[in-house]
This record gives structure tokens, sequence and C-alpha cells, in this order.
């Protein structure tokens, strides 16, 4: 996962590919794929290099290798779920083979579990140059999903389904990942190494043993070897300013500036169903709305999780602040929806709250305001009072509030992907498009089942610390805090972090003991 910033959110998903009716036929595959379509009917994974020599870029001694080794899926879908009943529980990771209407179900053994982050030390690369040295050896964890999928059957799933990550972050409960039938995910999207003046690489890619069993990978597939060539991005200087390091890193990481919001698609999909077809996107078909209180399945589960990364600071103003980031997420098992309609030629919109069912919209309700904040960093439509937060003593009584009063909601971090109705490629994948420009008639806000939205407080909207005498607080956190969007309980609205705040003005301290277990604040990968 990446660092919270502050206000500029990292999205965890990237763009949902729309998938079209599948296309079943017959002919066969000549590539180093593995088996032709329709060949084997047992369902397997296979370690597959696209090719036997790959080019490398590299910029000022960094080389940037893209995905050229994948993991592909023959005959059957696998899907992955992680996902663990308390924060201080070992994560469960399961694996299900998808042959048709068949699915088989198997639990991995702990040792290779990850957390969230796939199977641990499942990957291995290595790197050796010309005279046999190796400069590289890296275990990693192996996630069986990625963003660059490849089909590799004529007859196998015609688009992706699952999400293009493996992991959360700290109050993740579950995450469901996979390979879709007939496709494959790259084994590693992230490699870069010093070069060191080398010029020409072998690179060995591997899966564990013990990882490869579990998986099921014949024994011939479980190591692929290529040669790198090692090409200069930047000759004679082509690249002062860092224009060209800046394009490969983002050719390396995969990164899309085409990526738009699409459909989900359905689980069907996964077989290559021939009657299998593509979900229309929310508001694509047509629905009867009816009035009345909207039915309990069409309502999401607004939830609040506890404050966390906790710190104190000096503001612009010299102010002392608490900073700290809040995630609410939806439950489900439907999606939570609010529309804008602009009043007039004011910066106001009415909002709607939209309730859908199979893709149809079949209720709304008059659930608030939206408003254009225009500011630095935001330039966008706002919802008002989605949340709020408060520091309060022991007594629940209020010392100081956040300055955060508006939300542009955006599907952020994976909360858990495991509930009923969890949408697992959400269609969000930045602000703008998610929050309207200045110009805007109508605009959609969402929260999909099974993913929550983090906002990082800080500078004036971080608690003011001014008058707030050194001792122990909570942060309070309150989801739908007015009542005003329809949800399915309103139990489980708030949430509390326990803080202890000490120092001397300008200099402000705060310590943040363990959350049921956890320690929020090391960063990801650091707190091992």
């Amino acid at each position: 996962m990446v660092k919270p910033r502050t206000r500029t959110r990292q999205l965890v998903s990237a763009g949902i590919g729309l998938v079209a009716a599948a296309l079943v036929v017959t002919t066969t595959v000549t590539a180093n794929s593995g088996a032709a379509s329709g060949t084997t009917g047992k369902g397997m994974l296979k370690l597959v290099a696209a090719s036997d020599t790959v080019e490398v870029d590299a910029w000022e001694g960094t080389a940037y290798v893209q995905p050229s080794v994948w993991l592909a899926a023959y005959d059957a879908a696998f899907e992955f779920r992680a996902s663990h009943a308390a924060y201080d529980e070992p994560v469960k990771l399961t694996k299900t083979v998808i042959r048709g209407k068949k699915r088989t179900t198997t639990t991995a053994p702990a040792a290779i579990v990850d957390g969230m982050k796939g199977f641990k030390d499942g990957l291995r690369v290595t790197l050796k140059n010309k005279s046999g040295k190796v400069i590289l050896d890296d275990t990693r964890p192996l996630c069986p999903g990625g963003y660059d999928r490849q089909r590799v059957q004529t007859d196998g799933a015609t688009g992706p389904v699952y999400p293009e990550f493996c992991g959360g972050n700290w109050f993740t409960k579950g995450v469901l990942y996979g390979i879709e039938r007939g496709m494959a995910v790259p084994t590693v999207s992230d490699l870069e190494f010093q070069t060191k003046g080398e010029t020409r690489l072998t690179m060995t890619m591997s899966v564990s043993k013990a990882v490869a069993d579990f998986l099921g990978l014949p024994k011939a597939s479980r190591t692929a070897k290529q040669d790198l060539v090692i090409v200069d991005g930047c000759p004679q200087g082509g690249c002062e300013g860092g224009e060209g390091e800046g394009m490969g890193i983002m050719a390396a990481h995969g990164a899309d500036d085409d990526q738009g919001a699409r459909t989900v698609v359905p689980r069907e999909l996964l077989e290559g169903n021939e009657n299998g077809r593509g979900r229309l996107p929310l508001g694509g078909a047509l629905g009867s709305i009816k009035p009345g209180k909207p039915t309990k399945d069409t309502l999401p589960d607004l939830v609040s999780v506890p404050a966390w990364q906790i710190s104190t600071a000096v503001d612009e103003q010299g102010v002392d602040r608490l900073n700290f980031a809040a995630n609410e997420w939806n439950a489900g098992p439907a999606p939570m929806i609010v529309e804008g309609f602009r009043r007039g030629t004011t910066p106001v919109m009415d909002a709607y709250q939209m309730f859908y069912r199979d893709g149809k919209q079949v209720g709304v309700k008059r659930t608030g305001t939206m408003e254009f904040h225009e500011a630095p960093e935001h330039n966008h439509w706002h919802f008002l009072d989605f949340a709020k937060y408060e520091l309060v003593d022991a007594k629940d009584k209020v010392v100081t509030t956040s300055g955060k009063q508006s939300w542009c909601l955006v599907p952020t971090d994976p909360v858990d992907l495991t509930v009923p109705g969890a949408t697992l490629r959400p269609g969000q994948t930045g602000l703008e498009s998610a929050c309207g420009e200045k110009s805007a008639l109508w605009l959609r806000e969402a929260l999909p089942s099974g993913w929550g939205d983090t906002y990082n407080q800080s500078q004036t909207q971080a608690f003011d610390l001014t008058k707030v005498k050194n001792g122990t607080y909570r942060i309070k956190v309150t989801v739908n805090p007015d009542g005003n969007l329809y949800e399915r309980t309103r139990s489980n609205n708030v949430s509390y972090r326990t803080i202890i705040i000490g120092g001397k003005a300008g200099a402000r301290t705060v310590k943040v003991p363990p959350y049921q277990g956890v320690d929020t604040e090391t960063w990801w990968g650091e707190e091992e």
C-alpha cells in the first residue's frame, strides 16, 4: 500500500474492464501459453514467460522491468479469499477452483500465508551476469492478481473480474482476488534494480515448492528463465529534466492514462459462459421507481473504522494540530449512491440517494446538499454531512472538532471484499471522475459494497490542540451523523480510538495504544 497523503488520495482500485458477452470458439492457440482452449478440461495454473529475451530500459543506472512472466489459469478460474475474524487473529487464505458449476475449495497452510498480501515468500527472483555472478536474489510475496491481465485461451473469460491488487490497510477484514478462466496475471509488476554497468543479464523467476504444491503448478511450470538486454533510456543526456525517468517508472508500474469508470463484471463470466452478459453500469438500465421507503435489499450499511496514522504537528499558522486518518466504509449488500443535480446557476446541488436492484434503479430519496469546494487540492463538489470527527474525553464530552465538514466520496480502500454484494473492481479511478468540475450539472459519488473512503486530516482539517490539556482522550468518528442517508442499521456508525496527548506548546506529543492488537502507527511493510 501507499503511505497516506495530505488529501490527495491514492486509490487502491484501478479501472474496470467492460466485458461483453463471452466468445466461444475452438481455435487452437499456438503461442507458448500452454494448452489450447478446451484441450484439457482439468484446470491448472502455470508460470508462463512471454518471450526468451526482454529489453529493459534503464535511467541513471536503475532498470525497470515490465511484466514479462505470467501466472496463467487454464480451463478453470482460481479464486482466493483472505480474511480474519478479528484484527489480532491470523489471516485465513482459501483457494477455490471453479470449473463450470463445480467449485472446489481448499485452505492454505498458515506457514505460506502473508496476511492479505498473498503467499509468503512465494516468488523468488534472481539475476545473474554473464559470468554467473548473482547480482540480485529477491524473495517476495506472490500475489495471484494484477493490473495488466492477458487472455491465454480463446474460450476463456472475455475480461477481468477480480481486483487488480492483493492487500489492504490496517483495518481490512477480507479481500478476494484471483485469475479468471483462460487469463493470466503478472507475477511481478514492480521489479527494479541497479544495473552497475551490465548490459545483459539472466533473470530466473520461480515459485516456492510449498506455494507451488498448494497451487497445483506442474513441476515443469514452476520456473521461468529470460535474458534481459539493458538499454539506456536516456541516451546522450536525452532525459535531462526528469521527463524520461518519469515515463520509465510509469511504464514499469503499469500506469494507464486512459483508465476510465466502467461497469463491474458479473461473476458468471468467470467461465466464459456464452449466456453470460455484462451487467449494465448503475443508471444504464431503466427501472421502475416506486414511492415509499426503500427495501432492505437496496440499502447499504455504513460503518465507521477507528482512526489511524495519528501524529502531532505544527501547521503553517503555528497552531498545534493532531493529524489522523479516518475511513468510513460500506458493508453492503447494496452500493451507496448519492447523485447531485444543480440548483439553477448556483454552486449548489440537491443531493439524492439512489437505490438499485440488479443494476436497475428502483428508488430515490432526497438526502441533502452538495456544494462546490473552491480551494487548493479540492476544486470539486463535496457532499455535506457524511461524517463527523470529534476529540472527546472519557465521558464522551467534545473537546474539539475537526475542520472537515464535507466529502467527495471515492472507494480508496478495500475493507471487506467478502461481504455479500461486494464490488471487486469499482469503477471510480480518481477524484475528478467522481467529484465533478465547476461547470457540472450533475455528478455521482459512490461507495461500493466492501469499500471505504480514507481521508487524512491535517493542517486546518486536523484537531486544534491549543486548548487541549495533556491527558487521555478518544478520537470519535461518526458516519451518517444526522441519519439523512438510508442504511440497514446505524448501530455500527460510531468508532473510538484511544490516544494519550503530552508535550508542550509547539512540541505536542501523542501516544497511540494498539487497537485489538494492531499497531497502526507503523507504515505498511515495516510492521515486521
